[in-house]
C-alpha cells in the first residue's frame, strides 16, 4: 500500500525523504509467523523509504541497522538507530518503524522466555559486526540442534545494553506537546524559550517545570536533541552538511559541526561515512 507522508501515523517523521515513493506497511500485514526456533528473522534492505505503522509482536524483537538510518517510535518516545546501535523492543509493545532509503538492517525475533530479557521497555543495545554475522550464521536451517543452541547462547551473550544517544521523548499533549509538534514541523524555528512561554501564555518558570516533567530534560537540551536526530536522519540520506545546518536552524555549518560533534562524538562527515557502511 502506498500513501503520502501526511497520511502516515500523524506525519511523525516530517524531515524524512519526500514520500512519493514511500512504502507503508499496515498493521494487519505484520502478524508474526510461528517458528519452532528461539531466534529467527533475517537481513533486509530498503530501496525506498518504508514505514511500518503502529503494531506489536508476540515475540521480543531486536532491530540492528547495518547501514543507513532506522527510526523507532513508541508512544512519546523515539529512537534514532544507526550502525553499531540497535534497539530491544519487548513483546506486545506498540511501536512504529521508519527506515530510510538505502538502509540495510537485521530484524531478530526472540521467543519470550528464551535468552535474556532486557525488561518491559525498549533498550538501546550494542550492534557489533560479530553479532550481525552470528545471526546470519543462525539463519542456516541445516544446523544441528546442538550447534544452534551453542550459537544462540553466544548471540545472547553479545546482546548487551548500549548508550541511549538518539533517544528522546516527544510529548503530544499540553503546552509542551504544542511546542514539540511545531518544532517537529520546523526544527529550524529560532524562537526562544521566553518567546514560547509568551505565545502559550504561561510563565517561563511554569513552562520550564512542565518541560522537565514531560521530556526529562530542559527546553534547550530537548531542542538540541531534536535537531541532532533530524541531522542524523538527513545525513544518513546523503544530505550535504551545509544543507543540514540550514535545515535545522544553525547560522553556519561550523556551528552545526561543533554542536553535532559535542552531541554524538563524531563530525557529520564521519557520521555519514559510518552510516553508509
Amino acid at each position: 500500500m502506498r500513501r503520502t507522508k501526511s497520511e502516515i501515523d500523524g506525519d511523525w517523521l516530517r524531515w524524512g525523504v519526500p514520500s512519493n515513493d514511500e512504502l507503508v506497511v499496515s498493521e494487519h500485514e505484520l502478524d508474526d509467523e510461528p517458528e519452532d526456533l528461539v531466534l529467527w528473522g533475517g537481513a533486509s534492505s530498503a530501496d525506498q523509504p518504508v514505514t511500518w505503522e503502529t503494531h506489536s509482536h508476540r515475540s521480543n524483537e531486536i532491530l540492528f541497522p547495518r547501514s543507513g538510518i532506522v527510526v523507532v517510535r513508541s508512544g512519546a518516545q523515539m529512537w534514532t538507530l544507526l550502525p553499531g546501535r540497535g534497539l530491544w523492543i519487548p513483546a506486545l509493545l506498540r511501536h512504529s518503524v521508519r527506515v530510510a532509503a538505502g538502509a540495510q538492517f537485521l530484524t531478530v525475533y526472540c521467543s519470550v522466555g528464551q535468552g535474556p530479557s532486557l525488561g518491559d521497555h525498549p533498550v538501546a543495545v550494542h550492534g557489533t559486526p560479530l553479532l550481525y554475522e552470528l545471526f546470519l550464521h543462525l539463519s542456516a536451517r541445516e544446523m544441528s540442534d546442538d550447534a544452534r543452541g551453542r550459537a544462540e547462547r553466544v548471540f545472547f551473550d553479545l546482546v548487551v545494553p548500549g548508550d541511549a544517544r538518539g533517544a528522546m521523548k516527544i510529548p503530544d499533549a499540553g503546552p509542551v506537546g504544542r511546542i514539540a509538534r511545531d518544532l517537529l514541523a520546523r526544527p529550524e524555528d529560532p524562537r526562544s524559550f521566553e518567546d514560547w512561554a509568551n505565545e502559550i501564555g504561561v510563565s517561563t518558570s511554569t513552562l520550564a517545570r512542565r518541560f522537565k516533567v514531560d521530556t526529562g530534560v530542559s527546553f534547550g537540551q530537548w531542542r538540541v536533541l531534536l535537531r541532532m536526530n533530524v541531522a542524523m536522519s538527513l545525513l544518513g540520506q546523503g544530505a550535504a552538511v551545509a544543507d543540514v545546518a540550514e535545515r535545522i536552524g544553525y547560522s553556519t555549518p561550523s556551528s552545526f559541526v561543533a554542536a553535532f560533534k559535542q552531541s554524538t562524538g563524531v563530525t557529520p562527515m564521519v557520521f555519514r561515512k559510518n552510516a553508509d557502511r
